[in-house]
């Protein structure tokens, strides 16, 4: 098996009733668990109680190659179907990783018919510490030993059978780490219990717990042979003693750190990626931020090709005001007077430029912190960044769940697919802020950038930036791009848009569509480096943006001062301001739709 596909379910219960363990585990224990269990290259998927079919539907588990069981106070409450569902699926193969839950709990009754947990006669007893195999590397030190028999124990003390194999029983005083563990198999599937420490210790970010989690994964995930073997710990050595596997994300190129914490103690992570070419690309849950790209030239030479800060501090400190590299969300680019009407009802959102919205207001998705997860293939390594927009953020209406996947192909492509969905009608329009200088970045201006872009017409602005409504030709004018066109050819043309745009290019080109789901929208050559960028998208328009406002007033990456037309942005996305004109392609979304759109920026060399 190449890759195993880890279901993680949580109840989420405990973390919300219990202020202790909620501080411990501010977004729950399963992103905890997912966190600690990801270097081992897992392709990992999160579920909770609160979820429609507590977000075990068959296909989830019909996906699933090991599910990893959380649960402790709300057992009675997952419907039986579901447990059913669960049975079957194991019983199929699918391996079982069940964590803290107690004996008298719905999944043991189905599943096991018995714990692993010891029952002390006293509470004497009970403060001591009981093992089953002392030779066990992951019990050595916590304290006095005492051997028991399988049997014995369980003969004696409970009326429900012994596991398979009993792997280690502990109890000590001053907070548990290792508490119990055992092995069933049930069919074709091999289920794991293990009780570590209680809740209210960060157990979860122990890594001794997390090693014997993850590797119980991979034991699960194993065919096993038709007779179980009881009485002895054999079966199970490899989950207590086997050696810490190669991370996947290292097999695959992916380096994960931790890169500090928002001014809210919001911790960051730096997710650098690097396909089997040398091209790499830095992405940070802050904003779902690109913080770098590196490309090859024509001579082999790779290097970063986009404007940035070296620091999460700098992009927190400055507000990142040009929007370098940021996911732009609930609507990227702008919607005039921060207003608009949804079916009869007025919805007033964050101002920010002026009268106007723009990218999503104040605080829009670029200021906000994602979750993540890492994808590994043959072909491709990848991120996938998500994030619950709340109903009323920004004045936005509606609950949105958003994810967005950054994916480096070993052809040399930047793919970013989007997706979202929403409980209420809202508007959506997202798209990624990267500014390219195909020169290296900070390596002087992209006037010498030779454009092309298969548009024909574009939407005219008026002075504030806010399109007229109108949509008309680039002929005979300094925006069109349909040929091959150096861009400082005409950039200082005085044309009256021209001037709006702060004397440079900030327009939104309504792209030939043709009928295709995917098309070329734009090339970009540099002549000197030899780097060519082609731009694929799913979506009606782009939006040409020189970095018009840039003033050598920012210093980014390597000490570097961004100057005026340092970068260009092509951003793939609906029409600015699409909700207070009809006409325009909508952006509405609707319960029960899913949006969908796809760019890509492919790489190549010439």
């Amino acid at each position: 098996m190449e890759q195993i596909n880890v279901t993680i379910w949580n109840e989420f219960i405990q973390e919300r009733t219990e202020p202790k363990v909620a501080a411990i585990y501010p977004k729950g224990m399963h992103d905890a668990i997912a966190a600690g269990i990801g270097p081992y290259g897992f392709r990992i998927h999160i579920a909770t109680l609160e979820q429609p079919e507590h977000g075990l539907s068959q296909e989830v588990l019909n996906h699933t190659d090991v599910l990893i069981w959380w649960g402790h106070v709300a057992h009675e409450q997952v419907d039986d179907i579901i447990v059913d569902r669960i049975y079957t699926r194991v019983l199929q193969g699918m391996g079982l990783v069940v964590l803290h839950s107690g004996h008298r709990s719905k999944i043991f009754r189905k599943l096991m018919g018995t714990t692993c947990d010891l029952k002390w006669r006293s509470d004497a007893e009970r403060e001591r510490v009981w093992v089953v195999d002392p030779s066990h590397p992951i019990t050595e030190g916590l304290g006095e030993y005492f051997e028991l028999e399988t049997e014995e124990m369980y003969g004696e003390f409970f009326d429900i059978p012994a596991p398979d194999d009993l792997v280690f029983v502990s109890w000590f005083q001053g907070g548990e780490v290792f508490r119990s563990g055992c092995a069933y198999e049930r069919g074709l599937g091999k289920i794991f219990y293990f009780r570590p420490g209680d809740q209210e210790y960060p157990t979860y970010y122990n890594n001794q717990v997390l090693r014997v989690i993850a590797n119980a994964v991979r034991w699960t995930a194993t065919p096993h042979g038709a007779e179980p073997v009881y009485g002895n710990t054999a079966a199970l050595e490899p989950i207590i003693k086997g050696p810490l596997i190669k991370p996947k994300s290292v097999l695959c190129n992916l380096d994960k750190q931790y890169f500090g914490s928002t001014p809210g103690g919001q911790p960051v992570v730096l997710y650098t990626l690097t396909n089997k070419r040398g091209m790499q690309a830095a992405i940070m849950t802050y904003g779902g931020i690109m913080m770098t790209l590196k490309v090859p030239d024509r001579s082999g030479n790779i290097e970063d090709i986009i404007l940035g800060y070296s620091t999460l501090e700098e992009y927190v400190r400055t507000g990142n005001k040009p929007y370098f590299g940021a996911v732009l969300g609930r609507y990227a680019n702008r919607i005039a007077n921060g207003r608009f009407t949804l079916d009869g009802v007025t919805y007033q959102l964050s101002v920010n430029e002026g009268p106007n919205t723009l990218h999503g207001g104040i605080r829009g998705f670029d200021k906000r912190v994602w979750g993540a997860e890492e994808v590994c293939r043959d072909d491709s390594v990848g991120l996938v960044l998500s994030y619950r927009s709340k109903d009323g953020e920004e004045g936005f209406p509606g609950n949105v769940a958003v994810k967005i996947a950054y994916t480096l192909t070993n052809d040399n492509e930047l793919r970013i697919d989007y997706a979202a969905m929403t409980d209420r009608k809202t508007v959506l329009n997202l798209s990624q802020h990267n500014y390219y200088n195909l020169a290296g970045a900070g390596n002087g201006d992209i006037l010498g950038h030779i454009l092309t872009i298969h548009a024909d017409r574009y939407t005219p602005i008026k002075p504030d930036l806010i399109p007229t409504g109108q949509v008309q030709s680039v002929a005979g004018t300094p925006l069109d791009f349909r040929n091959p066109t150096l861009i400082g050819a005409r950039i200082h043309s005085g044309d009256p848009q021209m001037r709006y745009a702060a004397n440079g290019y900030d327009f939104n080109y309504v792209l030939n569509w043709g009928g295709h789901p995917m098309i070329l929208a734009a090339n970009v050559y540099e002549p000197k480096s030899g780097r060519m960028m082609e731009v694929y998208t799913t979506q009606p328009g782009i939006q040409l943006y020189t970095g018009n406002k840039l003033d050598s007033s920012i210093i980014g990456k390597e000490g570097k001062a961004y100057r005026q037309y340092g970068g260009l942005s092509l951003e793939t996305q609906h029409y600015p301001d699409s909700p207070n004109h009809p006409h325009f392609p909508s952006t509405e979304l609707n319960p029960g739709q899913i949006y969908r759109q796809t760019a890509i920026y492919k790489f190549t060399f010439i």
